[in-house]
């Protein structure tokens, strides 16, 4: 019987790979899924077909088939933040290596926003999230997401005690940073601090005050803010208007770094000899000799390597016990911190 080809203007379906190779849907199905119960014949005969007809499985009719996609979802709060790029590239590296392809969605840090990728990802079946928002959507995602589809937290611990998570320890981040600035000599010092929704936020000002608290003289002052460069540059500026402006600086990331010292070398100061700048997440540029920022690195391969893990052992088991981790931390002091030169600061 001649063989039909399918008509043009349209991808071929199974069906068309059926009809040109002479099986059932089924055969062609079981030989898509590499099947042991195929003749060789009918295998040749529907792997010649796939090949003529240059058919691709559809990822979505595989998933119902099989109850798998192979894909997985990253949810990050602002791909606009470096750190979240650097993040994602290297959960796609790590998904890549298992198997898997990412899909990466921006939340903008909006509840409403994470319901309607959550709605598109639950529906294009995904067989597993990981979840780098900033926590304001924590909820949502209980609410629309079962135990079919497991969820991996990284960068943030969630407040559920049964989730899985794989953070930076970042207490221990702002005890390193409040050091290496007191060691320095800083006394009347700043932390521009994130949101206190957000759980790392919190940890890295806990952190900061817990080390300011082991030197008597130390006088720290925080303004509440954000994670953006605007609100490092508006708490500086209103720290320099103040006529009593901190010697040393440290924003709860390095946007948040980069915007103070903007602001301080809009003032006509100079950094460190005027102010010291610090920040966490050791972006890219931080290393540069543009901004030469002194910053809290995290071992960002192995956090994605290990959240990665973690979401595939929770997919391919049922009743997983709370999986948890907590990376280490390496400060890369670097120009943009020195001596404090002010008399009236210096430790007596």
């Amino acid at each position: 019987m001649p063989r039909r080809r399918k008509r043009a203007g349209r991808a071929p379906t199974l069906a068309d790979v059926a009809q040109h190779a002479g099986v059932s849907i089924s055969t062609v199905s079981r030989v898509v899924r590499r099947h042991a119960d195929v003749s060789d014949d009918s295998r040749q005969m529907v792997l010649e077909s796939i090949k003529e007809l240059r058919y691709r499985p559809s990822t979505i009719a595989r998933a119902l088939v099989s109850g798998k996609s192979n894909t997985l979802a990253l949810l990050v709060s602002d791909i606009g933040n470096p750190f979240y790029p650097q993040l994602a590239r290297a959960i796609e590296r790590a998904a890549s290596r298992h198997g898997y392809a990412l899909l990466i969605c921006n939340t903008e840090d909006s509840p409403t926003e994470s319901r309607r990728h959550l709605e598109r990802l639950i529906a294009h079946g995904v067989d597993g999230l990981i979840h780098a928002s900033v926590g304001k959507d924590e909820d949502v995602l209980t609410e629309l997401v079962d135990e079919r589809t497991p969820i991996v937290f990284v960068n943030r611990r969630p407040k559920s005690e049964q989730a899985h998570y794989a953070v930076a320890d970042n207490r221990d981040a702002a005890r390193q940073l409040a050091r290496h600035i007191l060691n320095f000599g800083h006394r009347r010092t700043g932390f521009i601090a994130g949101p206190n929704y957000a759980a790392n936020a919190v940890e890295r000002r806990e952190g900061w005050l817990l080390e300011m608290e082991t030197v008597e003289d130390a006088r720290p002052l925080v303004s509440e803010g954000g994670f953006d460069a605007v609100h490092g540059h508006e708490a500086m500026r209103l720290w320099l208007e103040s006529g009593q402006p901190p010697t040393a600086v440290v924003g709860v990331n390095d946007n948040v770094a980069v915007g103070a010292m903007d602001a301080i070398l809009a003032a006509g100061m100079n950094i460190p000899e005027d102010i010291s700048v610090a920040g966490f997440d050791d972006i890219e540029l931080a290393s540069s000799r543009i901004l030469d920022l002194t910053s809290i690195a995290y071992d960002t391969e192995a956090l994605a390597e290990r959240s990665v893990q973690m979401l595939l052992r929770a997919i391919r088991g049922s009743g997983v016990e709370p999986m948890r981790e907590i990376c280490a931390v390496q400060l890369k002091a670097r120009g943009s911190t020195g001596p404090v030169s002010r008399a009236d600061d210096a430790p007596a």
